[in-house]
């Protein structure tokens, strides 16, 4: 039996869009062979994305299939409906070498933005919600997620900072006085040029 995503954890989401996965769901994809062969997918009704590799397709597949002969051949509006869903909202995905996937712009409606997302294990997929959409929605049981993992963090934070930090750029800093050297301004010195004075012969 494949190995399955099981547990959750509060991910970065880099301006480029590669999402940062916890060290257990990529010894997950690599065991289950998907490295290469994941598949990101839109959940248009909770804009959130599910994550899945190419047996979970197989097994969707092979249930369509089966309820279509049950049916004497006949596609149902809904069986339609879920397999444009499973297959028409996704973009072919892959695990890098720094533990990351990269997620297209086109699913990604923070493209472009550093940001921070809940990733929960669903077995054979697992699912990637907008954080901030998480604790500001109606989605009690995640919400209640996303706040262990954000207080964990907090108490393991030795600065005591708040537990939401920016995750916005630092810019560079202005250049200090050189070390060794009085705090001081440093002002140029014009470089002064020699006079050409007429000599007077005082004889």
């Amino acid at each position: 039996m494949s190995r399955l995503f099981v547990g959750s954890a509060v991910c970065d989401i880099g301006a480029k869009g590669n999402l940062t996965l916890p060290t257990a769901f990529c010894i997950t994809i690599t065991s289950r062979k998907a490295n290469d062969g994941l598949f990101v997918c839109l959940r248009g009704s909770t804009k959130h994305l599910v994550v899945y590799d190419e047996s979970v397709v197989e097994a969707r597949m092979e249930r369509f299939h089966r309820r279509r002969i049950a049916e004497g051949g006949a596609v149902q509006a809904d069986q339609l409906a879920d397999l444009r869903s499973d297959l028409g909202f996704t973009a072919p995905g892959w695990l890098n070498g720094k533990g990351q996937i990269a997620i297209a712009p086109w699913l990604n409606p923070r493209h472009g933005e550093a940001h921070r997302a809940l990733v929960v294990g669903m077995g054979d997929c697992f699912e990637i919600w907008d954080l901030d959409q998480i604790l500001s929605g109606k989605h009690d049981e995640l919400r209640l997620l996303a706040m262990l993992h954000l207080d964990l963090a907090a108490a393991s934070n030795p600065t005591g900072h708040d537990h939401e930090p920016s995750l916005h750029a630092v810019g560079p800093r202005g250049r200090g006085h050189i070390a060794g050297k009085p705090g001081l301004p440093f002002l140029p010195v014009h470089q002064v040029l020699p006079r050409h004075d007429p000599v007077i012969d005082g004889a």
